[in-house]
Parts: structure tokens; C-alpha cells; sequence
């Protein structure tokens, strides 16, 4: 007589989980109309910020081209977009600054240009604009360039965010010389 070493049946379950079931994350396509906030840090406050404003991705085209809220914190210059691809080709996400936004402790240089008039001014602090931009470059100390137009903003509404960029900048300046006093 041969013993049976093997059972045929479904071996018994013994595991107990004492956790709830989680729902499953599903992404909900939000409306291409959302509102664009910012997402600020504790402490963090705006200062300005300007509408219908397009960062341009690539030199030779408009093709690429985001469209979106130009907003200005005593932390960071900040761009924010409806565009959800952005967020899908990066696998790591850093959590004070977003993919377009600049600190303004890495800004090394802002320029404003004016398309009709042929103007370029590099900004200083307290200076004010006799023209308005139809363009705003900022130079990053890691040596990024990154570009704004205001074809749609309005003129009057791209003149006050350089202004103010520059004054946090000040403001900024004269935070790192506290914060050096922690170190």
C-alpha cells in the first residue's frame, strides 16, 4: 500500500491581515478649466502673479510651448500649468519645488525684453520698468534659462511681476545672510 504524501487539497489559509482593505488610487482626469493655484510651503506667500503666460520649452519653436500662471513667492518664482504630461515623465518628485518653478536663491540674473521697442534691461534692485516686457528671461545660478512671453497677459500685467522678482529677490539676499548666522 502506497501512502499518500501529498495532499490534492488547497492548503489552508492561516495568514490574518489587521488592516483595512485600501482603496485603490485611480487618477481622476481633472477638467482642462481648473483653477491654477500654487502649492505653497508653511510661511510661504505670494506676491504676485500673472495669467495667460507661456514658457517657452524650446528655442527655435513656439510648438512646445506651455501655457499657464506665472506666480512670484517670497520663496520661488513659480509656473504653473494644467499640462499633466510633465508630471508623468519624471519618476522622482521633489517636495519644496516643482518642475517649473525657480528659487530664488538660485537666480543669478533676470532680463526683460521688448519685443516692438527692441529693448532689453537687466533688473536691478529698485529699478523700475520704463517699458513694458513682452518677455522676461531668468538666468539660474545651475545654469538653467528659463523663459516667460506675455503675448496674452496684457501689458500692464507682465510689468509688475519683474518688480516685485527682484524685490523678493533683495528680501531674499538679506534672509541668507541670517540663515549663514545658523550654520
Amino acid at each position: 500500500a502506497a501512502s499518500v504524501m501529498f495532499s490534492l487539497r488547497a492548503p489552508k489559509a492561516t495568514f490574518k491581515s489587521y488592516l483595512l482593505p485600501q482603496a485603490e488610487d485611480k487618477i481622476i482626469p481633472e477638467p482642462r478649466l481648473q483653477k491654477l493655484e500654487p502649492v505653497l510651503l508653511p510661511g510661504e506667500i505670494v506676491v504676485n502673479e500673472v495669467n495667460f503666460v507661456r514658457k517657452c520649452i524650446a528655442t527655435d519653436t513656439s510648438q512646445y510651448d506651455l501655457w499657464g500662471k506665472l506666480v512670484c513667492s517670497n520663496f520661488k518664482i513659480s509656473f504653473i500649468t494644467d499640462d499633466t504630461l510633465s508630471l508623468q515623465k519624471f519618476q522622482y518628485k521633489n517636495l519644496l519645488l516643482g518642475e517649473h518653478d525657480v528659487a530664488l536663491t538660485c537666480v543669478e540674473q533676470i532680463v526683460t525684453v521688448n519685443d516692438t521697442k527692441r529693448k532689453q534691461k537687466v533688473l536691478g534692485p529698485n529699478q523700475k520698468l520704463k517699458f513694458n516686457p513682452t518677455e522676461l528671461i531668468i538666468y539660474c545660478k545651475d545654469f538653467r534659462i528659463v523663459r516667460f512671453r506675455f503675448d496674452e497677459a496684457g501689458p500692464e500685467s507682465a510689468k509688475k511681476v519683474p518688480d516685485l522678482e527682484y524685490l523678493e529677490l533683495k528680501s531674499q539676499a538679506e534672509g541668507s545672510v541670517e540663515q549663514r548666522k545658523c550654520f
